[in-house]
Parts: C-alpha cells; structure tokens; sequence
C-alpha cells in the first residue's frame, strides 16, 4: 500500500528527531563530555537570565548548556567572542531545521495544508538565517567600548529572528501531527530568546 502523503511527512519528521539525537551522543563521546564554563561564559550566562527581554525566562542552566556545546564557547576572550559563538550555534540550528523542512516538501502533495505550512515555515527559516547574517556583522563590526556592545539595537536584530520563527510555530498549528517540528522550532524559539538575552544592555563585570 501507498503511503499518504501525511505518513510521509511524519516518518521524516522521526527520521530527523532521531539523527539529531544520535549527532548530539556522538558529540558528547567524542569529547569526552561539554567543556567545563569558563568564568565569562557564568557571568554571561548569569546576567542573560536576570536580563532577558522576553517574558518566558532563560534560565542560567539553559545557557551554559547552550554554550558548553561548542567547545569555542571556552575559548572566548571576550563578550564580542562569545555573542558570535552563540550566534552561530543558533544559525546551525536553523540551517539543520530549514534543510528538514526542504526535504519534507519534497515529499508533500501540492495544495495541501502540509505544503503551505511547510512553505510559509521554509521563507520564515531563510529569512531567520538573512537576519542573523545581519545580526552577526554587526556583532562583528563593532569597535569600541565593549560594555557598549551590548545595545538595543542588537536586541531589536535578533527579535526580528524570533518574530519569523513564531511566525512558523503558528502555522505549525495546523500541522498537529508533526511534533518533532513544532519542538524542534520551539527549540528554536528559545536559542533565539537566548541570543537576545545575552546581546541585551547589562553590566558583565559584576
């Protein structure tokens, strides 16, 4: 029997929730476990969770644990360093959901609700990974006073990023049965809330 396009995309969805899981174990035995934090990435990590600019909190746990997984996080000399580790852990994370979302396509049947949804969550994806480029210059270009670094303007940067993965996470309403989706992007959700906590205007030398 023919499988439906639905059972298609479902068996997709598991197939990616299970090679992330399996790179993320692989990742974990190559090391011999995450790097130890290093005092500015706790200090970092502190102060994003006393200063997060969204209502759902990020807390200090999520963030070390968000940057122990990239062993450049330990190597950081400074905050400008860290913020383009973070950044781009974040953008790995799109790339990887956006490429799922791409082949879940490739399966799907035209004019139906899981090819619209998929569509609309494939620009939002793109157009996250666009403004992070933005975000990342940014962090890159700036010369200066680094307790300056840390601005509204770069907050307003990656909420523009949040703004097109909430955006998919409510058309991925519609698409109930594709759970690996909707938590791989509330996932997302939250790396971006993080991002925009650590860029947020607050003092890392206390």
């Amino acid at each position: 029997m023919t499988p439906t396009p639905m059972a298609t995309i479902i068996c997709s969805a598991i197939v990616f929730m299970l090679l992330s899981m399996t790179m993320m174990a692989q990742a974990d035995d190559s090391g011999g476990g995450k790097p130890k934090a290093t005092d500015l990435m706790v200090r970092a990590c502190k102060n994003a969770s006393f200063n997060n600019p969204h209502v759902d909190p990020v807390t200090e746990e999520f963030c070390l644990t968000t940057l122990k997984s990239d062993n450049r996080s330990t190597k950081a000399m400074d905050l400008r360093e860290l913020l383009l580790v973070a950044d781009d852990i974040l953008r790995g994370r799109v790339t990887a959901t956006g490429s799922t979302v791409k082949k879940m396509l490739e399966n799907t049947r035209k004019g139906t609700v899981p090819m619209r949804v998929l569509s609309l969550c494939e620009v939002d994806y793109d157009t996250v990974l666009s403004i992070l480029k933005i975000c990342d210059a940014m962090i890159r270009d700036y010369q200066g006073d680094e307790d300056k670094l840390q601005s509204s303007e770069l907050v307003s940067c990656v909420d523009m990023a949040y703004d097109c993965i909430n955006e998919c996470g409510s058309e991925l309403v519609d698409m109930p049965a594709v759970g690996a989706l909707v938590n791989e992007n509330n996932e997302l959700a939250m790396l971006v809330k993080l991002n925009a906590a650590l860029v947020a205007p607050h003092d890392i030398s206390q």
